[in-house]
């Protein structure tokens, strides 16, 4: 296929804003009298909440509005809907050191910190528990009412028979890894403007990922119609994940705006965004493998422990989609898998980038390396054997429609000079790779639907406008869309604007996560634009004397095939059509895939995603054994991707991620000391800065998808997921210590040397 958009490095359409600092956040926005909101948080770890004494703070000169839980409808809410357990203003009891009990409105910053402080809450401090393990003894403090052993949800299912496969195994491998407390680490913090009209309409801008949901979520809060509702997303610095649900402090902002009637601000200071939005989960993972002699892997069993944190979130998803992805990569005849989400009184978790991959990734990649020692036979090798192909059902019932590892893990070796390096060693240096696999398109999130809509409309100068509901984070998703369309529709980029990301104006899309904006979004913009494509040519068939199977539109114009002298242009047609036949160009796409039986929404056992992801990443690194350091020489990314629309925004994004995983691997955890966040400032929680980031090769594998829009799949979550485990491969192979548990910090590495040493 001749493409003429799809497939440049065109600039993103947000560029020159957001470098020039005209681009708009929460905190740029002010409406006249605007108020300021502060939240009150728990400073206890667990404990009943007695009274709530807001007199104080009512009474300071420049507040303007109180509320508590008994403002609220005091419905929980959470995702999914069927394991609600957070409410916006807590009532009963409070479960982690910054669990909201009440908020304030004032004129200033300053009146409403010093009201905050006012607020009078009683006490009776309870019992708490830190460690996952701890939490389901059945002496434990119980967390939530009626929660058996803490333990939120269980996942368990088998495929085959893994006791006959670990039977049949001539070597058999247990190990256990642990991961650290990730946070997203956006620049922008979580926040919101709320403001109501003389009808009673709320509007609120705030940092979402999806838009359309989080106004249902508002709606059954705060007891309004939805068509009383509108979400405005602004341009967002970062996300990650963070902003996939409603955050408390939404709900709280609108409902100060209501009581204030007046447009109320709320945002988190850095301190607040470490420990209260939801970062990544630490697992404990437990791996065991059977394996035969000539490397085929023939049963793996796992059991994975979430340290969930006080409330749910997404932290049962996250598990199942952990075990969907551990045991989707590799062709493995016999699996079983054990999900354990358990209640903590530390900070709860979310979604973050790879939603729960990177986590046993890590453990996986890093089991099979030290099998491949163990037999003898190269990582590489080890990995070509047993990977999944295009056509095949994975053990978790995932239908790979697409598969581009192979050519992923030979492109990888072959560019970072894989044998060579391997066979002349340096001392201290160490090569490492790693694989994985993951969704692109996120369907069964919401059972049988994964809608994507849109709406295409051409003007009569020819220019295009696209309306979708897809919420562009910082990713360049807008971009993309406008690629396809134009290329599509054959008209040039420029001609091209978009509209999104706003409830009244965009037709429904469930949201930018799961790596679905391309597939699901790219697709419903691509049918709207072909309706469109066909409408533009029964209108120029006229005009060139031609039947419409005979034409073609491209670069702005509607030639006829085989004579491309014979053109219009497309503005000249679109006239045509509006002021000379009155008929309008406008078509509807929309997306809500795959075909294939919804995947069980508690356990992810079936098909949960339209296409997947794959790629191999080799790190090269150097270690200081005196001192611990690691220092990565090199990275080389080999991303499975479909096809690539725009290759500089996806080698952006695999650059990005990449450093999301570097960061992960050595050096980032949110520590947590019976329930308080130690570190929750960019002092004390480390990530890379720019002189600390690798020189970093990307290569784009195109395995062009059968139901990707142009054959694309996605990118953005699975840029991270191998980037940690190859690192720890590398740092055993330059030093000969396995490192197992995250992150692999320079005083775990000494420790462990020593320990080799004696």
């Amino acid at each position: 296929m001749n493409l003429i958009v799809v497939g440049k490095s065109l600039p993103r359409i947000d560029g020159i804003e957001k470098v020039t600092g005209q681009a708009k956040y929460v905190d740029d926005l002010f409406l006249p009298g605007t108020l300021h909101g502060k939240i009150l948080r728990s400073p206890l770890p667990h404990a009943r909440i007695i009274q709530v004494d807001t007199r104080k703070a009512e009474k300071l000169p420049g507040v303007k509005g109180v509320i508590t839980a008994d403002d609220t409808r005091k419905v929980p809410f959470s995702f999914p809907s069927h394991l609600k357990d957070k409410h916006p203003l807590e009532f009963e009891k409070v479960r982690y050191i910054g669990d909201e009990i009440a908020a304030v409105a004032a004129i200033s910053k300053e009146i409403a910190e010093e009201a905050v402080n006012l607020i009078k809450v009683e006490f009776e401090e309870l019992p708490a528990v830190f460690d996952p393990i701890e939490a389901m003894a059945a002496d434990a403090p119980e967390i939530h009412v009626g929660v058996k052993n803490n333990i939120s949800r269980r996942i368990e299912w088998e495929y085959g028979n893994v006791q006959k496969g670990f039977d049949e195994s001539d070597d058999i491998f247990e190990n256990r890894f642990t991961t650290s407390r990730q946070t997203h680490c956006s620049l922008e913090p979580h926040g919101a403007l709320a403001f109501v009209d003389n009808t009673g309409k709320l509007t609120i801008w705030m940092t979402t990922q999806n838009p359309h949901t989080v106004k249902d979520d508002l709606a059954n809060l705060l007891g309004l119609s939805p068509n009383k509702i509108r979400v405005i997303k602004l341009a967002i610095g970062g996300a990650f994940g963070s902003r996939l649900t409603m955050d408390p402090l939404d709900v709280i902002c609108a409902l100060l705006a209501m009581k204030c009637r007046k447009p109320v601000k709320i945002v988190n200071t850095r301190r607040e965004e470490f420990y209260a939005s939801r970062g990544r989960h630490p697992m404990v993972i437990d791996i065991k493998t059977g394996i035969k002699k000539d490397g085929r892997i023939v049963a793996r069993e796992a059991t994975v422990i979430a340290d969930n944190g006080a409330y749910n979130s997404h932290g049962p998803r996250v598990v199942g989609y952990a075990g969907k992805m551990l045991f989707s990569l590799y062709n493995i005849p016999h699996t079983k898998f054990v999900g354990l989400t358990v209640y903590t009184n530390n900070p709860y978790g979310g979604a973050l980038r790879g939603f729960g991959n990177p986590q046993v990734t890590f453990a996986s990649e890093s089991q099979l390396d030290m099998i491949a020692e163990h037999l003898g036979i190269d990582p590489v090798e080890l990995r070509l054997k047993n990977v999944v192909g295009s056509g095949d059902v994975a053990p978790t019932g995932a239908e790979i429609t697409s598969c581009g590892i192979r050519e992923c893990l030979l492109r990888a070796t072959e560019v970072s000079h894989w044998k060579e390096k391997r066979k002349n060693k340096v001392i201290g240096r160490g090569l490492g790779i790693a694989c994985m696999i993951h969704g692109s398109g996120a369907k069964g999130f919401f059972g049988d639907s994964n809608i994507s809509d849109s709406f295409v409309k051409m003007n009569p100068d020819g220019s295009v406008i696209v309306y979708s509901g897809a919420a562009d984070l910082g990713q360049g998703s807008d971009t993309i869309l406008i690629q396809i369309v134009a290329e599509e529709l054959g008209v040039k980029f420029e001609q091209v604007k978009i509209v999104s990301a706003d409830t009244e104006t965009t037709p429904i899309d469930y949201g930018s996560f799961g790596t679905r904006v391309t597939f699901a979004a790219g697709n419903a913009v691509k049918m709207g634009a072909r309706i469109v494509r066909q409408q533009l040519l029964e209108v120029a068939s006229d005009t060139l004397e031609a039947h419409v199977d005979d034409l073609e539109s491209k670069d702005g114009a509607v030639y006829v095939k085989g004579s491309p002298e014979r053109n219009v242009s497309v503005e000249k047609v679109a006239r045509i059509a509006y002021y000379d036949k009155g008929k309008p160009l406008a078509g509807r796409g929309y997306y809500n895939g795959p075909e294939s039986p919804s995947p069980d929404v508690s356990s992810y056992f079936g098909n949960t995603s339209p296409a997947y992801c794959f790629a191999a990443q080799v790190a090269e690194v150097e270690v200081d054994p005196g001192t611990g350091l690691v220092k990565i020489l090199n990275l080389v990314a080999a991303h499975d991707l479909g096809k690539a629309i725009n290759p500089m925004a996806a080698e952006g994004q695999i650059e990005g991620g990449v450093v999301q995983g570097i960061g992960y691997a050595l050096m980032e955890d949110l520590v947590c000391s019976k329930g308080k966040a130690i570190n929750p400032n960019f002092s004390d929680y480390k990530v890379l800065k720019a002189p600390d980031i690798p020189p970093i090769k990307t290569i784009l594998v195109e395995s062009n998808d059968p139901n990707g829009p142009f054959g694309a799949k996605g990118v953005a979550e699975p840029a991270l997921v191998p980037t940690t485990p190859a690192i720890a491969n590398a740092i055993y192979d330059a030093i000969g210590v396995r490192i197992t548990d995250l992150p692999i910090t320079p005083e775990r590495i000494v420790e462990a040397l020593n320990k080799k040493r004696r």
